[in-house]
């Protein structure tokens, strides 16, 4: 089964899954993990593991990321191996396709596709508007 971790600075990872399930309704396999200013590095490295763990090893974990080189991206890295991905630059488009097509796709192809459908919703509205007048 595919788990979805969100990681970021501040509390932008929350609300991101507030609004994934405001659009989906609850999506069971997304949590989050916030860094804030007063949050120890060993507290975010205990979290971390602690949800990947409680997975057991029959799970894959694909963990979005807000911005690479990161400390929150930094530290996710120690994480990394065959059962956890991680992806940094997470925007909504991508993650609403990500849990619409994960049990669709093997984890790479959902991946590779989910990365496409993200920056394919990083469009510059002016120039849409003016195509069309």
């Amino acid at each position: 089964m595919k788990k979805f971790l969100i990681a970021s600075h501040g509390d932008f990872a929350k609300e991101m899954v507030n609004s994934v399930q405001m659009i989906m309704g609850p999506a069971v396999n997304i949590n989050f993990i916030s860094m804030h200013p007063h949050t120890s590095i060993e507290n975010i490295k205990e979290e971390l593991n602690s949800l990947i763990m409680q997975g057991g090893e029959e799970n894959e974990y694909i963990i979005l990321t807000d911005v690479l080189g990161g400390s929150i991206s930094n530290l996710c890295t120690e994480f990394v191996s065959n059962k956890v991905n991680i992806i940094t630059g997470f925007n909504l488009p991508m993650m609403l396709e990500m849990i619409s097509l994960q049990e669709k796709m093997d984890t790479n192809e959902l991946i590779d596709h989910c990365i496409n459908q993200g920056k394919k919703g990083i469009i510059h509205v002016n120039k849409v508007v003016q195509n069309n007048s």
